[in-house]
């Protein structure tokens, strides 16, 4: 090839195989590029999700000695207001907080029951039956 001619004409003299080739290489270099950017992306990603689990488990824990400490007020406040022996005021504390846990078991049931997505499994079905419905038309 001549490299005084002009752009235009370097392009026309090429074959084909060096034409796919350099598409090759160019799609190559892209998905090269777009794998480091989703490697770095998932590491920066990774970072903040393990963040984010350790704060959520940092206020699940504060969470659970309030409630504890919440549990051991309210055991005050039953001995002091009805003058109970600490056991039953113990006994009636626990008992509270088993029904306040069953209707709380309960509530969580029935909504986790519910389908979380039920608009996109409606189109997957309709999706599948579409497609059902071609095979069967190709056969």
């Amino acid at each position: 090839m001549d490299p005084d001619a002009p752009l235009g004409v370097q392009g026309a003299a090429q074959s084909t195989g060096d034409s796919v080739r350099n598409w090759v290489a160019s799609f190559l270099t892209y998905l090269d590029l777009r794998l480091r950017l989703l490697g770095l992306e998932s590491k920066e990603a990774g970072l903040h999700l393990l963040v984010l689990a350790l704060l959520l488990v940092g206020a699940l824990v504060f969470f659970a000695g309030f409630l504890v400490m919440l549990l051991v007020f309210f055991l005050y406040l039953l001995t002091l207001i009805f003058h109970w022996a600490w056991g039953w005021s113990a006994l009636t504390c626990a008992g509270i907080s088993l029904l306040i846990a069953i209707i709380v078991g309960i509530i969580f049931r029935l909504r986790i029951v519910k389908p979380v997505f039920p608009t996109t499994f409606a189109e997957f079905k309709r999706d599948r039956e579409w497609l059902t419905h071609k095979t069967k038309e190709a056969e």
